[in-house]
């Protein structure tokens, strides 16, 4: 009441004076009645020239008092005059024009209080830059709890989405970033400062066209879910799955986009390997299957084996006198032998079982497999060429399932030499003392692969034979058996020259070595 029983005095004062007094007069008393804005004039470098009561009843000092001093020494806390915020106030003015916002300010007695307040700079008429002109009030109460409610309400969102363990980012309307959460940064592996103001699409594989078609999604539903694309960081190209939105302004306007990326390469992993797991119990099912159907034919083969060689051994001696007769039953005899010796080898190799390594010669493996690929390389007229070093050394391994994969390494080879002219399949076995390693090759004058598809096929589901051959499991499954074994499988090809698959397989110092080699062209040895 009293300020403003004070200003109506000023008023009537004025209007008493009349038309004879000056303008400066006027503008005097007109900031003097301002009792409760605080209103303040400063030369360009910021020393008080003039100080209104109302500045007096807000900052507590007299006008004598405030004259020639510095607006920042004498009304800004300790804390905004080491901040160098009004060195940042004068050049907004000096650049803008004006300045403003909430401030931290002193009392003469020390207290500290918020004071809302604008700053305009003064100018004469020829445009030159001659002064201050602060005008400030303090904050209400309740104005002051509210900036304070939603300060906490803006740190708990913040500290909401700094926690995300996805990453979160946002754009203007341009695609320019405005803001990134912790794990975008740790995703792109850059500080904050150097991803805001960048434009989205330089983290996107497919740039500028794969931000379109985000857009453009978002422009048709206003939020998309589930969306998988590429980005790029450096040279790593990571699998993305965002859910993007718009965001909206105040009034309804679309302000710029939201986007909350995963990293999903360890679940596309995770999806690859169920699919090879789910692949190889397919594959286990089916050979299951096949040792069932081998034993059942085993049998049924055996059956009649015994009758025939029966009626053998009765021929063998009804023919003792016939030197012809004779050469002709022993060679059925021989047949009948090696069927035998055909089934006993798919039986046993046909039983799957978990693996178990134990000391194995690998020199009888490969004898082993060759013995039942044997017949379709006669069917294909393919020349099978063996050189088995003797003193091979033997190896910890399950020879089931080295067989396995030798079995699938020839039968690939004869495979690619199918239109070839020149059919030679070549395995040889060697090691190497100074790495304790022993090598298999299989080697073929087959159609050769290419660069490009060795660098693929050990992958899952690739092949580069017709669908009705196989679905493209068979050297991944080998790649993840000799994995197994500790060693590794080399790959030699060009193109149209045949190819060389080459099993690498550690072994320890001291073990045994085979007795008997494998001759080429002659019987082999049955394990």
């Amino acid at each position: 009441m009293e300020g403003g029983f004070c200003a109506r005095k000023r008023l009537q004062t004025l209007h008493a004076r009349g038309p004879g007094m000056s303008d400066g007069d006027i503008l005097r008393d007109a900031l003097e009645s301002a009792q409760h804005i605080a209103i303040l004039i400063a030369d360009p470098g910021g020393r008080i020239i003039l100080f209104n009561q109302g500045a007096t009843n807000l900052f507590g000092y007299t006008e004598r008092e405030a004259k020639g001093k510095n607006i920042q020494d004498l009304t800004f806390s300790t804390e905004d005059r080491s901040s160098h915020l009004f060195e940042e106030i004068l050049d907004a003015l000096r650049t803008k024009g004006r300045a403003g916002g909430r401030y931290l300010r002193r009392h003469k007695n020390g207290k500290q209080f918020s004071t809302i307040s604008n700053f305009c700079s003064l100018r004469a008429t020829n445009g030159k830059y001659k002064g201050i002109l602060e005008v400030a009030q303090e904050m209400p109460p309740d104005l002051l709890n509210l900036e304070r409610e939603l300060k906490i309400s803006k740190n708990f969102m913040l500290n909401i989405l700094e926690s995300s363990i996805d990453a979160i980012v946002t754009t203007d309307m341009k695609g320019k970033i405005t803001y990134v959460n912790r794990a975008f940064r740790d995703l792109i592996g850059l500080p904050g400062y150097q991803i805001i103001g960048k434009h989205i699409s330089l983290y996107y594989k497919d740039g500028i066209e794969q931000a379109r078609r985000i857009m453009k999604k978002l422009w048709e539903m206003g939020r998309i879910r589930d969306y998988e694309f590429d980005m790029k960081v450096g040279e790593r190209i990571i699998p993305i799955r965002t859910s993007d939105t718009l965001l909206y302004g105040d009034h309804g306007e679309v302000v710029g986009t939201m986007g909350v990326f995963q990293d999903i390469t360890d679940r596309k992993k995770l999806l690859e390997e169920l699919s090879i797991t789910q692949a190889e119990l397919i594959q286990a099912v089916k050979m299951k299957a096949l040792g069932d159907l081998v034993t059942g034919v085993a049998h049924e083969i055996n059956n009649p084996l015994m009758a025939s060689d029966t009626f053998l051994h009765l021929m063998e001696e009804e023919t003792r006198h016939s030197p012809t007769l004779q050469k002709r039953v022993s060679l059925l005899k021989k047949c009948n032998l090696r069927i035998k010796n055909i089934v006993k080898k798919l039986k046993a190799f046909s039983m799957q079982a978990e693996m178990a390594f134990t000391p194995m010669n690998v020199n009888e493996a490969v004898t082993s497999v060759l013995e039942i690929i044997q017949q379709q390389a006669l069917n294909q007229c393919i020349e099978v060429r063996c050189n088995l070093r003797e003193d091979l050394p033997e190896v910890l391994g399950d020879k089931n399932q080295i067989e396995q994969v030798l079995l699938n390494l020839i039968s690939n080879a004869c495979d690619a030499m199918e239109k070839s002219v020149n059919k030679v399949l070549t395995v040889s076995t060697d090691f190497d003392p100074k790495v304790r390693q022993v090598k298999i090759s299989v080697k073929d004058t087959g159609i050769g692969i290419t660069e490009e598809q060795i660098e693929q096929i050990f992958n899952p589901f690739f092949t580069t034979k017709s669908t009705d051959k196989g679905m493209g499991l068979g050297l991944s499954i080998c790649y993840k058996i000799i994995e197994a074994h500790r060693g590794k499988i080399e790959v030699k090809s060009k193109l149209n020259q045949g190819s060389d698959f080459i099993v690498v397989l550690p072994y320890q110092i001291g073990s045994c070595r085979v007795r008997k080699p494998f001759l080429e062209g002659g019987e082999a040895d049955a394990p």
